[in-house]
């Protein structure tokens, strides 16, 4: 999209003129200090799940895509498949990407590398701890690491915040309660390998609801094995199991069932689903890679929807509100694994747990009073479409088939992956989201999550009577950016010398202060043409006129175009994404021959310049 036209100046003199386009582009921007706070936050993580594990359920239960393109490197060209939203995510107000690197490792997301590289994104990613870190501290970290930053400083959590404010706090997870992704909202370990020491933070942590796989005595088909302490120690499965501890305990599925519908809950609830690690991944089958989703006898254990009804069941009794997450954690297990029909389920019901949810907003809350967030903590398998690489092809499926895929990994990859939000809030996060991505667009990092609840969580009284609780509020930005041209104004500008004649352009003002997704991405140009020469009725045309364009300074180095006649558009100056931002003075040495028919005058012309945005 070019530049939205704001005014045009010409400024009138002998041998030429100057015309200006002005381009605006304003956006609001919301701050937590203006918002109204959520009573209640609740955040939904598909662990692995990048754009094609979203589309790849929806192709299987719906037929439908919504964010699939067809993407060569080579030339930057996208492709886009008309999209359709099936899934209640979908529809959410809130519809960005979000970017995940780790502190360490490749620490950076680069839209021109990621898209012109099939390659890139492949190498260097963040783990689910470093991942879980940043959204649940708001600070990078490096992989491996739970809850403390690069120097080995103890980070405040989010659900430790929100203890701090008198709201209960949960985690639900398909795979051990105790796994990175629930961990990192509530937790601290330097190696995120640790089980059993962060199985005993998490029971001491003071979070009303913890619930996963992770069962000592249970086998992954759901049957009965001989005591592994793997996940958690004897010593703290006895202290949860036989009330030790102030949490009620449910491990069969009757008793999650039944918890997600009673009328009177325990205070505190620690589920432990009788297997070994996950609800249904690592059951009987998984070898059989091509069949259908459900061909596979399921373990009679409970489902991550019912988990999460029975996590909102005792979390809901507070007045105060509650901070949730619930995390669909094996589909990272067949990302790694590259197991297509596993993938579909686990992403299915991840679905059914995000349906689960948005229901009981609009049942038992309001969307004025909850803040939902749905997004992964980064991509795992690198799932393309079929015949992939080097390029990027969309997927293909039908309603109850397996869809056409291919998988280029058996790790976790840096490409961005879907963030929704709805609610109390998620004005803010849309604010937040101001850099854009090539392909994907408007995309924020995952500190922004973690940043965001902490300002919408807000903070604890005073810690004693005597004492006088303070708060300041910085806000975002009011306005996001502008972008405009000026042109020095110096007078006439007059040619000199005989036949051929020289002069120079005043000099041209670009300023540029728009954050990336006004820019969407893009750079801007000033181009440049000039009339006729005209005395009266004599004239000769603008191919008599050329110049060579110089930039005179530069915040962020832009290119000067290049030599031309201009009788037709030619660039003065041209930025990217990088280019692009702060002041640019350009100027050019202007050229004129003058035919040598043409009869003595004082002949006019003009050279009108117009900025634009680039599409």
């Amino acid at each position: 999209m070019g530049g939205v036209l704001k005014r045009t100046r010409k400024l009138a003199v002998t041998g030429t003129a100057l015309g200006v386009a002005f381009a605006s582009v304003p956006v609001g921007v919301a701050s937590a200090a203006e918002t109204t706070a959520p009573k209640n936050v609740i955040v939904l993580i598909s662990d692995g799940a990048g754009y094609n594990q979203f589309d790849a359920a929806s192709l299987y239960e719906h037929g439908q895509s919504l964010n699939q393109v067809a993407v060569d490197p080579a030339t930057g060209a996208v492709q886009r498949v008309p999209g359709v939203p099936s899934q209640v995510y979908e529809h959410f107000p809130v519809k960005v990407s979000q970017s995940h690197y780790s502190a360490n490792g490749r620490a950076a997301y680069t839209p021109e590398q990621a898209w012109g590289s099939f390659d890139w994104v492949a190498s260097g990613a963040t783990d689910s701890a470093a991942a879980a870190t940043a959204l649940g501290t708001g600070v990078k970290t490096n992989n491996g690491v739970i809850g403390f930053d690069p120097a080995g400083q103890k980070l405040l959590t989010v659900g430790e915040q929100a203890k701090k404010v008198g709201k209960k706090v949960g985690v639900v997870t398909s795979v051990p309660f105790n796994h990175a992704t629930p961990a990192g909202f509530i937790a601290h370990n330097a190696d995120r390998n640790d089980y059993q020491g962060l199985a005993t933070e998490m029971i001491d942590s003071g979070a009303d609801v913890i619930m996963g796989g992770g069962h000592p005595n249970y086998t992954d088909a759901h049957t009965s094995r001989a005591s592994n302490w793997t996940w958690i120690s004897q010593n703290d499965f006895q202290r949860v199991s036989t009330g030790g501890t102030d949490f009620s305990y449910v491990e069969t599925r009757s008793g999650f069932e039944a918890l997600a519908t009673a009328t009177e809950v325990p205070e505190k609830v620690f589920g432990l689903a009788q297997v070994a690690e996950t609800l249904q991944y690592n059951r009987p089958g998984l070898g059989n890679t091509r069949v259908k989703p459900g061909t596979d006898a399921r373990n009679d254990v409970a489902s991550l929807d019912v988990m999460a009804k029975g996590a909102l069941n005792v979390l809901e009794k507070d007045e105060d509100g509650f901070f949730l997450m619930v995390e669909g954690g094996a589909v990272d297990w067949a990302g790694h694994a590259n197991q297509t029909t596993r993938l579909v389920e686990e992403q299915v019901e991840f679905n059914r747990s995000v349906e689960a949810v948005t229901d009981w907003v609009e049942r038992n809350s309001s969307w004025d009073e909850t803040l939902v967030v749905v997004t992964a903590d980064h991509e795992t398998g690198y799932l393309a479409g079929p015949g992939s690489k080097p390029t990027w092809t969309p997927m293909t499926g039908a309603k109850g088939e397996l869809p056409q895929v291919s998988w280029h990994s058996g790790g976790h990859t840096n490409a961005l992956v879907p963030f929704y939000a709805k609610g109390a809030g998620s004005d803010v996060l849309n604010a937040r989201a101001d850099k854009w991505d090539t392909v994907r667009g408007a995309y924020l990092d995952n500190t922004a999550v973690g940043e965001t609840v902490f300002d919408l969580l807000g903070h604890a009284p005073a810690s004693a009577d005597s004492a006088v609780a303070l708060e300041a509020s910085v806000p975002l930005p009011s306005t996001a950016g502008d972008l405009s041209m000026t042109v020095a104004d110096s007078g006439a500008v007059r040619f000199t010398g005989e036949r051929t004649r020289t002069g120079a352009l005043p000099q041209v003002t670009v300023t540029d202060t728009r954050n990336e997704v006004q820019a969407r991405g893009q750079g801007w140009t000033v181009s440049g043409a000039a009339g006729e020469f005209v005395a009266g009725n004599r004239k000769f045309g603008a191919e008599n006129l050329g110049w060579t364009p110089k930039v005179v300074s530069s915040d962020s180095n832009a290119a000067a175009g290049p030599q031309a006649v201009l009788d037709a558009p030619a660039a003065l100056a041209d930025t990217n994404r990088v280019s692009r931002y702060g002041t640019t003075v350009v100027g050019a040495d202007l050229g004129l021959t003058v035919p040598d028919e043409a009869r003595s005058g004082r002949y006019g012309s003009e050279i009108t310049l117009t900025l634009f945005a680039k599409d």
